[in-house]
Protein backbone atom coordinates (compact mmCIF):
# COMPACT_ATOMS: atom_id res chain seq x y z
CA UNK A 1 0.00 0.00 0.00
CA UNK A 2 2.80 2.42 0.90
CA UNK A 3 4.34 1.72 -2.52
CA UNK A 4 1.40 3.59 -4.05
CA UNK A 5 2.12 6.62 -1.88
CA UNK A 6 5.83 6.95 -2.71
CA UNK A 7 5.42 9.78 -5.29
CA UNK A 8 3.35 11.82 -2.84
CA UNK A 9 5.65 11.02 0.11
CA UNK A 10 8.70 12.05 -1.95
CA UNK A 11 7.23 15.51 -2.33
CA UNK A 12 6.99 15.77 1.45
CA UNK A 13 10.49 14.48 2.17
CA UNK A 14 13.03 13.29 -0.40
CA UNK A 15 14.39 10.29 1.67
CA UNK A 16 10.98 8.64 1.26
CA UNK A 17 12.22 7.87 -2.25
CA UNK A 18 13.92 4.80 -0.73
CA UNK A 19 10.49 3.19 -0.32
CA UNK A 20 10.45 2.37 -4.02
CA UNK A 21 13.16 -0.25 -3.39
CA UNK A 22 11.96 -3.77 -2.65
CA UNK A 23 14.78 -4.44 -0.17
CA UNK A 24 13.81 -1.39 1.90
CA UNK A 25 10.14 -2.34 1.93
CA UNK A 26 10.98 -5.96 2.76
CA UNK A 27 13.03 -4.80 5.77
CA UNK A 28 10.20 -2.52 6.93
CA UNK A 29 7.65 -5.33 6.42
CA UNK A 30 9.85 -7.56 8.57
CA UNK A 31 10.00 -4.97 11.36
CA UNK A 32 6.24 -4.45 11.12
CA UNK A 33 5.55 -8.18 11.27
CA UNK A 34 7.80 -8.56 14.32
CA UNK A 35 6.35 -5.60 16.24
CA UNK A 36 2.79 -6.62 15.34
CA UNK A 37 3.37 -10.15 16.63
CA UNK A 38 4.77 -8.78 19.90
CA UNK A 39 1.84 -6.38 20.32
CA UNK A 40 -0.85 -8.87 19.38
CA UNK A 41 0.67 -11.92 21.04
CA UNK A 42 0.44 -10.93 24.69
CA UNK A 43 -3.24 -9.85 24.72
CA UNK A 44 -4.31 -12.82 22.58
CA UNK A 45 -2.52 -15.31 24.83
CA UNK A 46 -4.28 -13.85 27.86
CA UNK A 47 -7.58 -14.04 26.00
CA UNK A 48 -6.99 -17.68 25.02
CA UNK A 49 -6.19 -18.50 28.63
CA UNK A 50 -9.33 -16.79 29.90
CA UNK A 51 -11.64 -18.71 27.55
CA UNK A 52 -9.90 -22.02 28.15
CA UNK A 53 -8.44 -22.62 24.67
CA UNK A 54 -5.56 -24.80 25.81
CA UNK A 55 -3.51 -27.79 24.76
CA UNK A 56 -4.65 -31.24 25.90
CA UNK A 57 -1.28 -32.97 26.14
CA UNK A 58 -2.83 -36.07 27.69
CA UNK A 59 -4.66 -36.87 24.43
CA UNK A 60 -1.61 -37.86 22.37
CA UNK A 61 -1.79 -41.12 20.40
CA UNK A 62 1.16 -42.40 22.43
CA UNK A 63 0.89 -42.81 26.21
CA UNK A 64 4.66 -42.25 26.48
CA UNK A 65 4.49 -39.00 24.51
CA UNK A 66 1.48 -37.84 26.52
CA UNK A 67 3.37 -38.49 29.74
CA UNK A 68 6.45 -36.64 28.44
CA UNK A 69 4.28 -33.65 27.48
CA UNK A 70 2.58 -33.58 30.87
CA UNK A 71 5.92 -33.75 32.69
CA UNK A 72 7.12 -30.83 30.57
CA UNK A 73 4.09 -28.82 31.68
CA UNK A 74 2.57 -28.47 28.19
CA UNK A 75 -0.94 -29.43 29.22
CA UNK A 76 -2.94 -26.22 29.64
CA UNK A 77 -0.70 -24.07 27.41
CA UNK A 78 -2.84 -21.90 25.07
CA UNK A 79 -2.95 -22.99 21.43
CA UNK A 80 -4.20 -21.28 18.22
CA UNK A 81 -1.32 -18.79 18.38
CA UNK A 82 -1.27 -18.98 14.59
CA UNK A 83 -4.08 -16.42 14.63
CA UNK A 84 -1.77 -13.56 15.59
CA UNK A 85 1.01 -14.91 13.36
CA UNK A 86 -1.28 -14.79 10.31
CA UNK A 87 -2.54 -11.30 11.28
CA UNK A 88 1.04 -10.01 11.64
CA UNK A 89 2.08 -11.39 8.24
CA UNK A 90 -0.97 -9.81 6.61
CA UNK A 91 -0.35 -6.43 8.22
CA UNK A 92 3.30 -6.25 7.11
CA UNK A 93 2.37 -7.45 3.61
CA UNK A 94 -0.53 -5.07 3.07
CA UNK A 95 1.44 -2.09 4.27
CA UNK A 96 4.62 -2.56 2.26
CA UNK A 97 3.92 -4.89 -0.70
CA UNK A 98 1.94 -3.76 -3.71
CA UNK A 99 -1.56 -5.16 -3.08
CA UNK A 100 -2.37 -4.92 -6.80
CA UNK A 101 0.31 -7.52 -7.59
CA UNK A 102 -1.56 -10.77 -8.28
CA UNK A 103 1.28 -12.94 -6.98
CA UNK A 104 0.99 -11.20 -3.60
CA UNK A 105 -2.80 -11.47 -3.59
CA UNK A 106 -2.64 -15.22 -4.28
CA UNK A 107 -0.15 -15.65 -1.45
CA UNK A 108 -2.50 -13.76 0.88
CA UNK A 109 -5.46 -15.91 -0.24
CA UNK A 110 -3.47 -19.06 0.51
CA UNK A 111 -2.35 -17.69 3.89
CA UNK A 112 -5.86 -16.70 5.01
CA UNK A 113 -7.52 -19.78 3.51
CA UNK A 114 -5.19 -22.27 5.18
CA UNK A 115 -5.38 -20.25 8.38
CA UNK A 116 -9.19 -20.43 8.29
CA UNK A 117 -9.15 -24.22 7.76
CA UNK A 118 -6.72 -24.63 10.65
CA UNK A 119 -8.71 -22.24 12.85
CA UNK A 120 -11.93 -24.17 12.22
CA UNK A 121 -10.18 -27.47 12.97
CA UNK A 122 -8.71 -26.07 16.22
CA UNK A 123 -11.98 -24.49 17.28
CA UNK A 124 -14.05 -27.63 16.75
CA UNK A 125 -11.39 -29.74 18.44
CA UNK A 126 -11.27 -27.53 21.51
CA UNK A 127 -15.01 -27.03 21.79
CA UNK A 128 -15.79 -30.75 21.81
CA UNK A 129 -15.79 -32.74 25.00
CA UNK A 130 -12.50 -34.60 25.12
CA UNK A 131 -10.74 -31.91 23.09
CA UNK A 132 -9.25 -34.10 20.40
CA UNK A 133 -11.26 -34.56 17.19
CA UNK A 134 -11.69 -31.48 15.00
CA UNK A 135 -12.59 -31.56 11.33
CA UNK A 136 -12.69 -35.06 9.89
CA UNK A 137 -9.61 -36.02 7.89
CA UNK A 138 -11.68 -36.11 4.72
CA UNK A 139 -13.22 -32.66 5.31
CA UNK A 140 -9.80 -31.19 6.10
CA UNK A 141 -8.24 -32.83 3.04
CA UNK A 142 -10.98 -31.71 0.66
CA UNK A 143 -10.93 -28.12 1.94
CA UNK A 144 -7.13 -27.93 1.70
CA UNK A 145 -7.13 -29.60 -1.70
CA UNK A 146 -9.70 -27.19 -3.11
CA UNK A 147 -7.75 -24.20 -1.84
CA UNK A 148 -4.39 -25.50 -3.10
CA UNK A 149 -5.96 -26.42 -6.45
CA UNK A 150 -7.52 -22.97 -6.74
CA UNK A 151 -4.19 -21.22 -6.11
CA UNK A 152 -2.40 -23.47 -8.62
CA UNK A 153 -5.14 -22.88 -11.21
CA UNK A 154 -4.92 -19.11 -10.69
CA UNK A 155 -1.16 -19.27 -11.22
CA UNK A 156 -1.77 -21.09 -14.50
CA UNK A 157 -4.30 -18.48 -15.62
CA UNK A 158 -2.01 -15.68 -14.52
CA UNK A 159 0.73 -17.14 -16.74
CA UNK A 160 -1.64 -17.16 -19.71
CA UNK A 161 -3.45 -13.85 -19.21
CA UNK A 162 -0.62 -11.56 -18.07
CA UNK A 163 2.14 -12.58 -20.45
CA UNK A 164 4.24 -14.25 -17.76
CA UNK A 165 4.63 -17.84 -19.05
CA UNK A 166 7.47 -18.39 -16.55
CA UNK A 167 4.87 -18.73 -13.79
CA UNK A 168 3.67 -22.02 -15.32
CA UNK A 169 7.14 -23.45 -15.92
CA UNK A 170 8.76 -26.10 -13.72
CA UNK A 171 12.52 -25.74 -13.27
CA UNK A 172 15.06 -28.25 -12.02
CA UNK A 173 18.07 -27.75 -9.72
CA UNK A 174 21.61 -28.11 -11.12
CA UNK A 175 20.41 -28.01 -14.75
CA UNK A 176 21.20 -24.74 -16.52
CA UNK A 177 18.41 -23.30 -18.68
CA UNK A 178 16.50 -26.60 -18.55
CA UNK A 179 12.84 -26.62 -17.57
CA UNK A 180 9.50 -28.25 -18.28
CA UNK A 181 6.77 -26.17 -19.90
CA UNK A 182 3.41 -27.90 -19.30
CA UNK A 183 1.67 -25.21 -21.41
CA UNK A 184 2.95 -27.02 -24.50
CA UNK A 185 0.69 -29.97 -23.62
CA UNK A 186 -2.50 -27.93 -23.58
CA UNK A 187 -5.21 -29.12 -21.17
CA UNK A 188 -3.10 -32.11 -20.12
CA UNK A 189 -0.31 -29.73 -19.24
CA UNK A 190 -2.66 -27.58 -17.19
CA UNK A 191 -3.81 -30.66 -15.28
CA UNK A 192 -0.23 -31.78 -14.63
CA UNK A 193 0.77 -28.32 -13.40
CA UNK A 194 -2.23 -27.90 -11.08
CA UNK A 195 -1.89 -31.39 -9.59
CA UNK A 196 1.85 -31.02 -9.08
CA UNK A 197 1.74 -27.57 -7.47
CA UNK A 198 -1.29 -28.46 -5.33
CA UNK A 199 0.60 -31.52 -4.11
CA UNK A 200 3.61 -29.36 -3.17
CA UNK A 201 1.36 -27.02 -1.14
CA UNK A 202 -0.52 -29.84 0.62
CA UNK A 203 2.63 -31.81 1.38
CA UNK A 204 4.42 -28.80 2.84
CA UNK A 205 1.45 -27.69 4.96
CA UNK A 206 1.10 -31.23 6.35
CA UNK A 207 4.84 -31.37 7.04
CA UNK A 208 4.70 -28.16 9.09
CA UNK A 209 1.70 -29.53 10.98
CA UNK A 210 3.61 -32.71 11.88
CA UNK A 211 6.72 -30.75 12.91
CA UNK A 212 4.81 -28.54 15.36
CA UNK A 213 5.42 -30.78 18.37
CA UNK A 214 8.05 -29.12 20.57
CA UNK A 215 8.45 -25.56 21.83
CA UNK A 216 9.82 -23.43 18.99
CA UNK A 217 10.51 -26.38 16.69
CA UNK A 218 8.28 -25.51 13.72
CA UNK A 219 8.67 -21.71 13.89
CA UNK A 220 12.43 -21.79 14.48
CA UNK A 221 13.03 -24.37 11.74
CA UNK A 222 10.94 -22.30 9.31
CA UNK A 223 13.05 -19.14 9.67
CA UNK A 224 16.13 -20.37 7.69
CA UNK A 225 13.85 -21.86 5.03
CA UNK A 226 11.85 -18.64 4.65
CA UNK A 227 15.04 -16.56 4.60
CA UNK A 228 16.52 -18.67 1.78
CA UNK A 229 13.25 -18.67 -0.19
CA UNK A 230 12.85 -14.91 0.21
CA UNK A 231 16.30 -14.48 -1.34
CA UNK A 232 15.31 -16.87 -4.14
CA UNK A 233 12.03 -15.03 -4.80
CA UNK A 234 13.88 -11.71 -4.89
CA UNK A 235 16.36 -13.19 -7.40
CA UNK A 236 13.69 -14.30 -9.89
CA UNK A 237 12.08 -10.86 -9.62
CA UNK A 238 15.36 -9.07 -10.43
CA UNK A 239 16.21 -9.13 -14.13
CA UNK A 240 20.00 -9.02 -13.69
CA UNK A 241 20.17 -11.53 -10.83
CA UNK A 242 17.84 -13.90 -12.67
CA UNK A 243 20.05 -13.78 -15.77
CA UNK A 244 23.23 -14.24 -13.72
CA UNK A 245 21.82 -17.28 -11.88
CA UNK A 246 20.15 -18.72 -15.01
CA UNK A 247 16.74 -18.44 -13.38
CA UNK A 248 13.55 -17.31 -15.12
CA UNK A 249 12.82 -13.62 -14.75
CA UNK A 250 9.37 -13.25 -13.21
CA UNK A 251 8.08 -9.66 -13.05
CA UNK A 252 6.25 -9.01 -9.80
CA UNK A 253 8.03 -11.73 -7.83
CA UNK A 254 9.98 -9.07 -5.96
CA UNK A 255 6.75 -8.02 -4.24
CA UNK A 256 6.46 -11.57 -2.90
CA UNK A 257 9.91 -11.01 -1.35
CA UNK A 258 8.34 -8.12 0.60
CA UNK A 259 5.79 -10.64 1.87
CA UNK A 260 8.74 -12.85 2.77
CA UNK A 261 10.09 -10.07 4.95
CA UNK A 262 6.74 -9.86 6.75
CA UNK A 263 6.74 -13.64 7.27
CA UNK A 264 10.25 -13.58 8.75
CA UNK A 265 9.41 -10.75 11.15
CA UNK A 266 6.10 -12.30 12.24
CA UNK A 267 7.75 -15.69 12.77
CA UNK A 268 10.46 -14.17 14.95
CA UNK A 269 7.74 -12.35 16.88
CA UNK A 270 5.81 -15.58 17.36
CA UNK A 271 8.98 -17.35 18.46
CA UNK A 272 9.31 -14.72 21.22
CA UNK A 273 6.32 -16.42 22.92
CA UNK A 274 6.87 -19.95 21.60
CA UNK A 275 10.40 -20.63 22.87
CA UNK A 276 10.76 -23.01 25.81
CA UNK A 277 8.79 -22.91 28.02
CA UNK A 278 6.18 -21.96 25.42
CA UNK A 279 3.44 -19.52 26.36
CA UNK A 280 1.48 -20.42 23.22
CA UNK A 281 1.47 -23.03 20.45
CA UNK A 282 0.88 -22.50 16.73
CA UNK A 283 -1.98 -24.96 16.44
CA UNK A 284 -3.36 -25.93 13.04
CA UNK A 285 -4.36 -22.29 12.53
CA UNK A 286 -0.65 -21.46 12.28
CA UNK A 287 1.13 -24.62 11.13
CA UNK A 288 -1.04 -25.16 8.03
CA UNK A 289 -0.59 -21.63 6.58
CA UNK A 290 3.10 -21.62 7.56
CA UNK A 291 3.79 -24.76 5.55
CA UNK A 292 1.58 -23.62 2.67
CA UNK A 293 3.51 -20.32 2.38
CA UNK A 294 6.82 -22.21 2.33
CA UNK A 295 5.51 -24.15 -0.66
CA UNK A 296 4.11 -21.02 -2.33
CA UNK A 297 7.43 -19.19 -2.08
CA UNK A 298 9.18 -22.21 -3.59
CA UNK A 299 6.66 -22.27 -6.45
CA UNK A 300 7.18 -18.58 -7.22
CA UNK A 301 10.97 -18.97 -6.96
CA UNK A 302 10.79 -22.08 -9.19
CA UNK A 303 12.49 -24.11 -6.45
CA UNK A 304 9.93 -26.86 -5.87
CA UNK A 305 12.52 -29.60 -6.35
CA UNK A 306 14.94 -27.84 -3.98
CA UNK A 307 12.35 -27.84 -1.16
CA UNK A 308 13.66 -31.12 0.34
CA UNK A 309 16.85 -29.21 1.18
CA UNK A 310 15.38 -25.76 1.78
CA UNK A 311 12.81 -27.17 4.23
CA UNK A 312 14.89 -30.16 5.29
CA UNK A 313 13.61 -30.51 8.86
CA UNK A 314 9.97 -30.45 7.74
CA UNK A 315 10.62 -33.05 5.03
CA UNK A 316 12.46 -35.39 7.42
CA UNK A 317 9.76 -35.04 10.07
CA UNK A 318 6.84 -35.78 7.76
CA UNK A 319 8.78 -38.54 5.98
CA UNK A 320 9.44 -40.33 9.28
CA UNK A 321 5.73 -40.17 10.08
CA UNK A 322 4.62 -41.41 6.64
CA UNK A 323 7.20 -44.21 6.61
CA UNK A 324 6.04 -45.32 10.06
CA UNK A 325 2.39 -45.46 8.98
CA UNK A 326 3.17 -47.18 5.66
CA UNK A 327 5.45 -49.78 7.22
CA UNK A 328 2.92 -50.53 9.98
CA UNK A 329 0.08 -51.05 7.48
CA UNK A 330 2.22 -53.10 5.11
CA UNK A 331 3.50 -55.46 7.82
CA UNK A 332 -0.01 -55.83 9.23
CA UNK A 333 -1.27 -56.83 5.78
CA UNK A 334 1.46 -59.38 5.14
CA UNK A 335 2.25 -60.64 8.64
CA UNK A 336 -1.04 -60.12 10.41
CA UNK A 337 0.68 -57.90 12.94
CA UNK A 338 1.74 -54.30 12.41
CA UNK A 339 5.36 -53.47 13.14
CA UNK A 340 7.04 -50.12 13.64
CA UNK A 341 9.95 -48.90 11.57
CA UNK A 342 10.97 -46.35 14.24
CA UNK A 343 10.44 -46.48 17.98
CA UNK A 344 8.30 -43.34 17.62
CA UNK A 345 7.32 -40.91 14.87
CA UNK A 346 7.69 -38.14 13.91
CA UNK A 347 11.42 -38.05 14.50
CA UNK A 348 11.56 -35.51 17.35
CA UNK A 349 9.62 -37.90 19.62
CA UNK A 350 12.49 -40.40 19.48
CA UNK A 351 14.89 -37.92 21.06
CA UNK A 352 12.22 -36.57 23.39
CA UNK A 353 11.59 -40.03 24.86
CA UNK A 354 15.31 -40.66 25.29
CA UNK A 355 15.29 -37.91 27.88
CA UNK A 356 17.30 -35.40 25.84
CA UNK A 357 16.42 -31.87 27.02
CA UNK A 358 13.82 -30.29 24.78
CA UNK A 359 15.85 -27.11 24.24
CA UNK A 360 18.78 -29.18 22.97
CA UNK A 361 16.61 -31.12 20.51
CA UNK A 362 15.01 -27.94 19.17
CA UNK A 363 18.24 -25.98 18.76
CA UNK A 364 19.89 -28.92 16.98
CA UNK A 365 16.96 -29.09 14.59
CA UNK A 366 17.33 -25.34 14.01
CA UNK A 367 20.99 -25.89 13.12
CA UNK A 368 20.09 -28.69 10.71
CA UNK A 369 17.42 -26.45 9.17
CA UNK A 370 19.97 -23.65 8.65
CA UNK A 371 22.45 -26.04 7.00
CA UNK A 372 19.74 -27.46 4.73
CA UNK A 373 18.51 -24.00 3.74
CA UNK A 374 22.09 -22.92 2.98
CA UNK A 375 22.67 -25.94 0.76
CA UNK A 376 19.32 -25.38 -0.95
CA UNK A 377 20.25 -21.78 -1.60
CA UNK A 378 23.55 -22.95 -3.04
CA UNK A 379 21.60 -24.77 -5.74
CA UNK A 380 20.61 -21.37 -7.15
CA UNK A 381 24.22 -20.84 -8.20
CA UNK A 382 25.44 -24.39 -8.87
CA UNK A 383 24.06 -25.10 -12.33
Amino acid sequence: MIAWLVPWLEDLWQPFHALQYITVRAALASATGFISALCLGGPLIRRLQSVGIREHAELSDSAEVAEAYQKAGKSGTPTMGGVFWVASVLLGTLLFARPDELLVLLGAVLLVGMGAIGFLDDRIKLSKEGGRDGLSRMAKLIASLLLAGYVAAMLWMLAEKTGRPEVAQIHFPLLKDFFASPAELGLWGMGIFIVFEAFVILACSHAANVTDGLDGLAAGSAIPAFAALTVAVYAVGHVELAAYLHLPFLPGAGEVAVMGGAVLGATLGFLWFNTHPAKVFLGDSGSLPLGALLAYFAIIAKQEFALPLLAFVFVVEVSSSLLQITWFKWTRTWNGEGRRLFSKAPLHHIYQLRGIPEQRIVVRFWIISAVGASLGLLLLKVR
